[in-house]
């Protein structure tokens, strides 16, 4: 195959390192697309077909990772069980700052043995990866959905039954279909909108003739979320389950959709659909980033096909597909396929993209659609028949009821949580409450160290501004599937809501790096720079959340926030050069203005700045202020200027209330005692001046 004009292929010793019982693998070809792989008796010199090896990205639409998809190279023996993996690209804003932490063998190991029936679920029946829960479940669906579509193509065999139609088939039937078979039968309909080789949208329909196929699809619990969150307009239109897949998923708008019939066209609106939180069971569970609801006028005829058209002009082409749930279009066998409709096998290579190991796409060497020539075909004679009865594969297991799908969402979050990390958050939130509230320095120089042990250096639990893009691109399901980050954002949320950034004072382990070089380093070496550009400075961080904001507001999966969030560098020693670049001059500027970072470039900080405007509870202020200095001096950020508390930069450290607890300065004095004293000053200032 071509990429740029390039000859790419793969070696036969990759292939052999994830199907090794393979002797000479065919070059790929099939539908879906696979390398066969044979293995040669050397008692009776019979070459026998013993597995398939294939790349998850010959498989549309692709699972999306974090910042894009993750192509891996997999190999399935003939039961149906993975004989080995082989990650070939991702791109993973965590890479630069830990390295290919998808290729390690402790992660690999996981998929090897698993039969392609099994759930695959991330955190119970494989760890993910800590820090990149995303990433990992986008792999492991990525190979759990491309191996059943090979095992549902070459283990389980084509079915002679005559075409179904949605407002027909059984829904016993319809229960033992993949979501992509069911695609294949004409069930649903999908489009694969392409673009410089790449795949940024796909979006299939399947109508939903009734609320048992709408559970089966969706699942019950999210299903039923969708038919409340419409209302009474469900009874009164047609019913379509909408997903919507590829990098571009979240650019999707209704407006572009629309059904025509006999020259009649019915537009949808931006009222017409529903869009459902993450699936946690259901059919396109996995198979989609978004999925919903969608209403069409009843004016649409269901009882003869229609066109169902994608207007994506200027920027593509006009996509168009007949579809029918209760009857096949007319001379359907001798229409040609509508002008624009896409299908996996239209799909073209993509660009080269980097193999295991390269940083970026330009590093190297291997399209999407690879073929690969590793020696003579096979002699027809001598080459054992591929019945699968014969090697006692369970067919009927292929049906794939993934126990997944039986299992609420709760259920299936708490059996896959680790308690003990549970009980270690939980323990370090009582104790940040605890000092915040006692006001003891002792104990929130605990709290502190806990903080950078638990969350910085042994756990990598920290919140970080990628979480806030998370909840953009995924929605609020990525913080509920991980009771641990459930915990520590909700807290992080209601005490910045009430006290302010009670999270960047106690619970930030970067921040309590900072602490402790401020402590470590000699005052005499600390500067501050002036007020006036101290104030235009610390702007600054609110120009870098909007930045790393822009991309994921628009659809886009563009990461850019680990150019401005040096603790995953840090604490995770990154392998970046680059990073590393990025990182020692803010450890440095550190040492010298005491928590430079948390003022002047923290994307968080920021975002939490703006939520404690909201804040209740503020440090309240006494008469003294307007003339003691020692709170203003003390104070890490700067937040204090004379009687006044910049409320959004204050990381509520409890020095300033300490100071005013202890009576430190001026504060020690009743107003009593020291108003005469002003008074006096004042008056003597008066009269040098008439002098």
């Amino acid at each position: 195959a071509s990429a740029q004009g390039r000859i790419i292929r793969l070696t036969e010793e990759q292939l052999a390192g994830v199907l090794p019982l393979a002797d000479r693998f065919d070059s790929k070809a099939g539908d879906p697309p696979v390398f066969k792989g044979y293995s040669l008796d050397p008692d009776n010199g019979v070459e026998a077909l013993v597995g398939y090896a294939f790349i998850t990205s010959d498989f549309q639409p692709e699972v999306e990772g974090y910042s894009a998809p993750i192509r891996v190279l997999v190999g399935m023996d003939l039961m149906g069980a993975l004989t080995g993996i082989e990650v070939l690209y991702y791109r993973e804003s965590l890479r630069s700052s830990r390295g290919d932490f998808l290729s390690r063998t402790s992660f690999l190991s996981q998929f090897q043995g698993k039969f392609v029936g099994d759930a695959f679920r991330v955190r119970r029946d494989i760890d993910a990866v800590s820090g990149a829960s995303i990433t990992s479940r986008a792999m492991s669906l990525g190979i759990r959905n491309s191996a059943r579509r090979v095992a549902a193509a070459y283990l389980r065999g084509k079915s002679d039954r005559p075409p179904s139609f949605m407002a027909t088939i059984s829904l016993e039937e319809l229960d033992g279909l993949l979501w992509t078979e069911m695609v294949d039968l004409g069930l649903g309909v999908q489009f694969l909108v392409t673009e410089d080789g790449s795949i940024p949208m796909a979006l299939s329909l399947a109508y939903v003739r009734d609320h048992s196929v709408g559970e089966l699809l969706l699942g019950q619990q999210a299903f039923q979320g969708g038919i409340e969150g419409i209302g009474p307009r469900a009874e009164e239109m047609h019913l379509m389950m909408l997903g919507v897949g590829g990098a571009d998923a979240f650019s999707f708008r209704p407006s572009t959709l629309s059904f025509v019939q006999d020259g009649d066209t019915l537009m949808v609106g931006n009222e017409d659909q529903y869009m459902l939180p993450q699936l946690t069971e259901g059919k396109v569970q996995g198979e989609v980033r978004r999925s919903g609801l969608l209403l069409v006028d009843r004016a649409l005829d269901l009882s003869r096909p229609f066109d169902v058209r994608l207007d994506l002009r200027p920027r593509q082409e006009l996509f168009t597909a007949t579809y029918s749930v209760t009857q096949p279009p007319p001379a359907l066998a001798s229409t040609p396929e509508p002008a624009g409709l896409r299908t996996v096998e239209d799909v073209p290579a993509v660009d080269a993209m980097p193999v295991n190991g390269a940083e970026s796409d330009e590093d190297l060497t291997l399209p999407l659609s690879t073929e690969v020539a590793l020696g003579p075909p096979a002699s027809p004679t001598g080459v054992a028949a591929s019945a699968t009865a014969s090697v006692g594969v369970d067919v009927g297991a292929l049906t794939f009821d993934d126990a997944e799908e039986d299992e609420t969402g709760l259920s299936m979050v708490l059996a896959r949580t680790s308690w003990t990390r549970v009980a270690l958050i939980l323990l370090l939130l009582g104790l940040v409450m605890a000092a915040f509230l006692t006001k003891s320095t002792p104990l929130r120089w605990v709290t502190l160290t806990a903080t950078l042990l638990v969350l910085g250096v042994f756990d990598g639990g920290m919140l970080s501004v990628s979480h806030i893009l998370s909840g953009i691109s995924v929605g609020p399901a990525v913080y509920l599937s991980d009771v641990p980050l459930f915990l520590i954002v909700s807290f992080t949320v209601v005490t910045t809501l009430l006290w302010g950034r009670v999270f960047c004072g106690f619970l930030c382990p970067f921040g309590v790096l900072q602490d402790l070089l401020e402590r470590v380093i000699p005052r005499r070496f600390h500067r501050e720079l002036p007020r006036p550009i101290h104030e235009r400075a610390q702007l600054i961080k609110y120009f870098i959340l909007a930045l790393v904001l822009a991309p994921a507001l628009m659809g886009s999966s563009l990461s850019l926030f680990q150019y401005f969030e040096p603790f995953g560098t840090v604490f995770y020693w990154s392998s970046s050069l680059l990073l590393w670049t990025i990182a020692i001059p803010i450890l440095v500027a550190a040492v010298i203005v005491p928590r430079f970072y948390c003022r002047y470039a923290c994307p968080l900080g920021a975002a939490l700045a703006l939520g404690s405007l909201l804040s209740p509870f503020r440090i309240r202020r006494v008469e003294q202020c307007g003339w003691c200095k020692v709170c203003e001096q003390k104070c890490p950020t700067r937040a204090i200027h004379g009687p006044d508390i910049d409320f959004k930069e204050c990381v509520r450290c409890n020095d300033c209330e300490i100071q005013l607890i202890e009576k430190t300065g001026v504060c020690r004095h009743d107003m009593e005692t020291v108003r005469p004293r002003l008074i006096n000053l004042r008056v003597a200032a008066v009269e040098a001046e008439s002098v």
